[in-house]
């Protein structure tokens, strides 16, 4: 019955954070919109640019990250 209960609470909370970005954007749910676009955007960047920094060793070679060749000869 727990797990029954979890979907819906899951979806309240949706529901609510849908409803703060929208209030947050002075009701109008394009502007809502279009900032939760450009904020996916900067978090992608983010992403990039980390997965970027990793090195080839720590990441062990998983598919979406390549080896980088550096100065070193290490």
């Amino acid at each position: 019955m727990t797990d029954q209960a979890q979907p819906t609470c899951d979806t309240d909370q949706m529901e609510a954070d849908v409803m703060a970005v929208i209030q947050a954007c002075g009701g109008d749910p394009r502007i809502a919109i279009r900032a939760l676009l450009v904020e996916n955007a900067i978090q992608e960047q983010r992403i990039e640019r980390l997965a970027a920094s990793l090195s080839f060793g720590y990441v062990r070679g998983r598919i979406g990250f390549t080896h980088r060749q550096s100065g070193s000869s290490h």
